[in-house]
C-alpha cells in the first residue's frame, strides 16, 4: 500500500512487455529501464468475448480509506450497493476492525450481504510493543489477534508490510522467513491461513538474494501464502506471470490495482491504465488465485465512483 506501513494458466512465456499495455499505439518497441522489451499495442477490448465472468468481487477497505472512517456502516453499504461481495479489512484510526469486536463486524459485512475474507496486520518491530489486540502486529499480541480473527470465520489473516528492520541483511530475512512459518502454524491452528502481501521492495536484492524469491523459498507452502498486489509487482518491473508458473496455488489472493498510463508511482480506474487485466486475471485464476480484492489508493474521483468504475470493469470481465 502506499505511504502506510501498519498473490495465471502457464502463461510464463509472456514478457512483462504483454502486461504492460501504454496509452499510445506503435509498431516499435521501446526498451525499459530493465532492458525488457515494451511492446507497444492497444488495450484489450474483447470483454465480451468467449470466456467466463470472474466470479466474486471484494475490495480492500483502504481503497476508501477518505471516507470510512467518518461513516463505517454508510460507507460498507455503499460498496454493498455496488456490488461487492468479499472484503479484506486494515487497521483504521481505532485498531483493528475499527475499533469494533470482530464477530460483531463480520456480522456487520454479512447482513450487507458481503463476506469477509481476510484482514491486514502489520509486521511491527521488535521494540514496538502493542497496547491492546486491537493494536496488534505480527511481533506484539500477535496471539490475541489471531483469536479475535477467528471469531469473524475469516479464511486469511494477511501481513500487510514489511518493517525495513527485518529485511537489512540475509540474515533478517531469515529470521523473517521462520517468523512467517510460526505465524503460519499459529493461523492453521486457529482455521485460519497466514498470508503476505507484497510492495515493490520485495524485488531489490538482500544481499545476493532477491527478497520475494527468498520469503517463497522459505516459507512452507502449507503454512504460508502470498496475496499478489499485481500492480507492485509491475512496479518492481518484474513479471507476474513468472511467479504463477513458478508457485502455483502460492497466491490465493490478488489486489487488483491498475497503473496510470503517464505516472507509475499513480493508480487508475482498472481497465483504463497499462496493466493488461483480462491476460493477467486469467492467468491468475488457472494458477489457484480466489479471491481477487480491488485496491486503489490515489484516485482522480471520488474514491466511491472510482470503486463502482472499477466493479463494473471487472463485473463485465470474460477470463
Amino acid at each position: 500500500m502506499l505511504d502506510r506501513r501498519i498473490f495465471f494458466k502457464h502463461a510464463g512465456l509472456l514478457t512483462l512487455g504483454t502486461i504492460l499495455l501504454p496509452g499510445c499505439s506503435s509498431s516499435t518497441e521501446k526498451k525499459g529501464d530493465t532492458g525488457m522489451p515494451t511492446v507497444k499495442q492497444e488495450p484489450a477490448t474483447e470483454n465480451s468475448s468467449a470466456g467466463n465472468s470472474l466470479g466474486a468481487i471484494g475490495f480492500q477497505l483502504y481503497s476508501v480509506k477518505d471516507v470510512i472512517e467518518d461513516d463505517l456502516k454508510g460507507t460498507l453499504q455503499q460498496l454493498a450497493d455496488i456490488g461487492y461481495t468479499e472484503a479484506e479489512a486494515y487497521p483504521g484510526k481505532k485498531g483493528h476492525y475499527f475499533g469494533m469486536e470482530p464477530k460483531a463486524f463480520a456480522d456487520m459485512l454479512s447482513g450487507m450481504g458481503i463476506k469477509l475474507i481476510s484482514s491486514h496486520v502489520g509486521s511491527g518491530t521488535l521494540k514496538d510493543q502493542a497496547g491492546s489486540w486491537q493494536q496488534a502486529t505480527l511481533l506484539s499480541r500477535f496471539d490475541e489477534l489471531v483469536e479475535k480473527a477467528a471469531q469473524t470465520g475469516q479464511q486469511y489473516l494477511t501481513c500487510s508490510w514489511m518493517d525495513e528492520s527485518l529485511r537489512k541483511t540475509p540474515e533478517d530475512l531469515k529470521k523473517t522467513a521462520d517468523l512467517f512459518n510460526k505465524a503460519g502454524e499459529t493461523c492453521q491452528q486457529a482455521g485460519m491461513t497466514f498470508a503476505y502481501h507484497n510492495h515493490d521492495f520485495e524485488f531489490q536484492k538482500v544481499g545476493d538474494t532477491m527478497l520475494y524469491d527468498y520469503m517463497l523459498e522459505n516459507t512452507d507452502p502449507d503454512l504460508v501464502k502470498y496475496e499478489m498486489d499485481m500492480y507492485w509487482v509491475v512496479s518492481g518491473k518484474q513479471d507476474p506471470m513468472t511467479y504463477f508458473k513458478k508457485y502455483p496455488n502460492r497466491f490465493p489472493l490478488g489486489h487488483v490495482k491498475d497503473m496510470d498510463k503517464q505516472d507509475r508511482t499513480k493508480n487508475a480506474v482498472v481497465g483504463q491504465g497499462s496493466i493488461d487485466f483480462p491476460t493477467m486475471l486469467k492467468a491468475a485464476e488457472e494458477a489457484g488465485m480466489k479471491h481477487f480484492l480491488v485496491e486503489q489508493e490515489t484516485f482522480t474521483l471520488p474514491s466511491i465512483e472510482a470503486m463502482k468504475e472499477n466493479y463494473q470493469y471487472l463485473a463485465d470481465l470474460k477470463v
